[in-house]
């Protein structure tokens, strides 16, 4: 419109596209690859990387891949396809997938996941593992108990599977940051370790991973990390990002995390790489590009205290709120 004859340009935010819950994949009752409501980019590009990486899963562990992939079931946070110029991407994907084949004997998982536009993932954050999570425990049941059905079957009980929304991302992260405020930081210790007797060299890892990325959203890198997860599941995952995410000072930055429930996490910071799904279902600690956290640490308890500074008296305190420990990270970075 014109007024005082200058010109005023009046916009809306774009309204986010409703998530839908869509499946691809192998099952054993066809030979065809099945698919619905999975014509997305974000679907595309992750079918991309997943292929690939299977056939390098296939390629590195020979005979060997058949026994580790058959039993494997993982939970997924894929934040899409990062645009050129480091544009952010449009839209990600949470979900599961189930090692699956056809009647061919062609090996390709199960996908059952629901899409999300990238400004809604960024809003929930690191609650998106708990806030998702009725969401994530269907598509679970599903893909670990549907795989021997028949194709119209399976479509039909994905279809019966309800996306949940996120308009409101304080709302949906509610649960989590208040779970935060009730648990202490000894009890993450535990059970993801053992013990928080080697938790000075775990922040130490992370922070050392991420620091060349500091402040550098949705970075290009293949770096990863390995973290244990153990009984923790979800709430641990969430942590973790939680923890990563402060630490290098991202805000608008979503990982991209995989995980197999109460064992472990393969977290990119980056595009997930080539090699992933080989360590996703068979770790073999010798991927140059993954930060261990699962095995004993690199660095002694002494060292890596003194190389955090100011943030080891954070890490010291094991009767505090994870909450407060999170803070303690960053208070720069809101949650």
């Amino acid at each position: 419109m014109y007024e005082n004859n200058r010109f005023m340009v009046f916009w809306r935010r774009k309204q986010p596209q409703p998530p839908v819950v869509s499946c691809y994949g192998k099952l054993p009752a066809t030979g065809d690859f099945i698919r619905l409501n999975a014509a997305g980019h974000e679907n595309a590009a992750f079918d991309e990387w997943l292929g690939s990486s299977v056939a390098v899963a296939k390629q590195t562990l020979g005979r060997a891949f058949q026994q580790v992939y058959e039993p494997t079931l993982g939970i997924f946070i894929y934040r899409g396809a990062d645009g050129e110029n480091g544009d952010e991407p449009e839209r990600g994907m949470v979900g599961v997938w189930a090692a699956s084949g056809d009647s061919a004997g062609r090996h390709y998982p199960m996908i059952v996941s629901t899409s999300y536009d990238f400004e809604q993932l960024v809003a929930v954050g690191p609650a998106l593992p708990i806030a998702l999570w009725p969401f994530i425990t269907a598509a679970y049941n599903l893909v670990a108990n549907g795989r021997g059905l028949a194709v119209d079957d399976f479509l039909t009980r994905v279809a019966q599977i309800q996306p949940l929304l996120l308009d409101s991302p304080e709302s949906a992260a509610a649960s989590y940051y208040q779970w935060l405020q009730h648990q202490p930081m000894h009890a993450l210790w535990d059970t993801v370790f053992g013990s928080a007797a080697g938790r000075h060299a775990a922040v130490y890892n992370v922070q050392a991973t991420i620091e060349a990325f500091r402040e550098q959203e949705c970075p290009q890198t293949p770096l990863a990390l390995h973290f244990p997860i153990g009984a923790g599941d979800a709430y641990a995952v969430a942590v973790w990002m939680d923890m990563t995410l402060r630490l290098a000072g991202w805000r608008r930055t979503v990982l991209n995390a995989f995980w197999t429930p109460q064992h472990d996490l393969v977290m990119h910071v980056g595009p997930p790489q080539v090699g992933t799904f080989r360590e996703m279902i068979s770790f073999s600690g010798e991927a140059d590009y993954v930060t261990d956290l699962v095995c004993p640490p690199n660095i002694d308890e002494r060292t890596a205290r003194d190389r955090l500074g100011p943030l080891a008296e954070v890490v010291d305190n094991v009767d505090q709120s994870i909450g407060v420990f999170l803070t303690g990270l960053n208070p720069e970075v809101p949650r």
